[in-house]
């Protein structure tokens, strides 16, 4: 049933009536009810448009233009075929630019790198020789790198020979940061290697990792893998990817779901009603405006992991042998094959990106031409990918630290609890942002989660091959320094 007329509304009903009506929407296509779900997108469309300036109203650009394209795909199959997709002509140059003014304006890029960098230092005591292979974001700056090879060198114990392995999808990025890392080596005179891939994670051969990664005997290696692995979780029938894994017994998947539970992802709440009337009653909450609402904890079915996925960990773990794994994804559930329930969960965690970084350009006193440019080439590009593509080509497959744990323990790897300094590390990082208290990190099970007002967006995580050769490890070491608090949580 259409909400009543709303010129008289104030900017608080008309949020919500938006994100009602765009949610609305997006249950109409999945149903089949076109005609519907046109008034619906039409009703939003003019929502944004009197609302005016904002992060949501500005959210509701790509949310609308992902439903608008749904909506044709099964009208007019042949206009929506010709319809230009803006993701296959987006300059490199722009695109590059807009992922550097991510970097500087996010804070949780550079939260996750320094927690990265301290897990790679502490695993990494006393070695000699030292092999880091890191599968890079989008996000991925030089400093990030100039930065470890400076904690190497004000080691105790001395800079090792330190190896790079950089995997990145933009060869001229690529060659940039090569020579900034150069140059940087040689100031620092620490024996320094880089060997650059020029590729996505997925079009990898993990058959020939050896000579993929350039790996050689005797070296101690680490692997980062960031805001990447998610990639690998896309297959051809997406239903396929829902059943449970028959490898292994039911009661042994909720024994590692009950050791490895963290907090879902809260779904948005906008105007003091839900962004998205779903069916599910865990999207209701009566909350304030722009509150975050954590629905009830559950254990969502482990889903099979895909063939891509599986030979990657393998060869992670057979071939690469790394003495730890640095995993940073998004803390959303983004992998699901319900388009409604997938655009709920995008609306509001994509609300909280956009918000956090509203906040942190007005902190730094940014122009608001280059947040908007990444917001269309980083985040509205992560969004196309999310909620316009299926099969094989939907490659942003998000989904919780709960289900990546999973994954993790199937193949293998035993959970490293993150040390005090580890996340100190990121606390400090979130401390400096300057944005008037929305950034927070929260420990949970020795992960850490990246949270913007409450809301999580990224989480990090460490691992290591389990040792005792079980593929159905449980448990959790700790790496060399102080174990971490019950609960740690730093407001920025």
């Amino acid at each position: 049933m259409m909400h009543p007329p709303t010129e008289n509304c104030g900017p608080a009903r008309r949020i919500a009536h938006l994100g009602w009506a765009l949610c609305e929407c997006a249950a109409d296509i999945e149903a089949g009810s076109m005609e519907k779900a046109g008034r619906c997108l039409s009703l939003a469309m003019g929502l944004a448009a009197a609302i005016g300036d904002g992060p949501l109203p500005r959210l509701a650009a790509p949310m609308a233009y992902c439903l608008a394209r749904r909506l044709i795909r099964p009208l007019v199959p042949a206009v929506a075929d010709a319809l230009i997709d803006p993701s296959d002509h987006l300059d490199r140059r722009c695109v590059r630019a807009a992922r550097r003014s991510f970097f500087k304006l996010s804070p949780f890029p550079k939260a996750a790198v320094a927690v990265a960098n301290r897990v790679i230092l502490e695993a990494m005591e006393n070695e000699k020789n030292v092999h880091v292979i890191d599968f890079a974001g989008p996000a991925a700056q030089p400093c990030q790198w100039i930065q470890l090879l400076r904690d190497f060198h004000s080691r105790p114990e001395g800079a090792p020979h330190l190896r790079l392995t950089i995997v990145h999808d933009d060869g001229e990025f690529l060659a940039k940061a090569s020579k900034s890392l150069a140059d940087e080596a040689d100031d620092l005179d620490v024996p320094f290697q880089l060997h650059c891939v020029a590729a996505q994670i997925e079009a990898l051969d993990f058959n020939d990792m050896h000579a993929v990664l350039g790996l050689k005997s005797g070296e101690a290696r680490a692997i980062v893998c960031t805001l990447q692995l998610h990639r690998l979780l896309a297959v051809a029938d997406d239903g396929a990817a829902q059943r449970f894994n028959q490898t292994a017994s039911a009661a042994r998947l909720q024994q590692m779901a009950a050791s490895t539970s963290c907090p879902p992802t809260p779904s948005i709440i906008i105007g003091g009603a839900a962004a998205c009337e779903d069916d599910d009653a865990a999207y209701r909450s009566p909350a304030t405006p722009l509150g975050f609402v954590s629905p009830p904890l559950t254990t969502p079915p482990f889903q099979q992991t895909p063939p891509a996925l599986t030979a990657f960990l393998s060869a992670a773990r057979a071939a690469a042998s790394p003495k730890v794994v640095v995993l940073v994804e998004q803390e959303a559930n983004h992998n699901g094959v319900s388009f409604r329930k997938r655009f709920a969960e995008a609306l509001g965690y994509y609300a909280a990106v956009y918000d956090s970084l509203d906040a942190a350009a007005a902190a730094r006193r940014r122009p608001a031409a280059e947040r908007a440019e990444v917001e269309r080439a980083v985040v509205g590009e992560e969004i196309r990918g999310v909620l316009l593509r299926e099969g094989a080509r939907r490659r942003e497959r998000h989904d919780r630290l709960q289900q990546w744990a999973l994954r993790m323990e199937v193949a293998g790897f035993r959970k490293v609890a993150l040390s005090y300094d580890a996340m100190w590390q990121g606390n400090d990082v979130l401390g400096r942002c300057g944005v008037g208290g929305g950034c927070e990190s929260r420990e949970h099970a020795g992960c850490l989660l990246l949270c913007w007002r409450s809301c999580p967006l990224y989480s990090v995580s460490a691992w290591r091959p389990d040792r005792g050769g079980s593929a159905y490890g449980i448990g959790c070491d700790y790496l060399p320094l102080s174990a971490p608090p019950d609960h740690l949580a730093v407001r920025g």
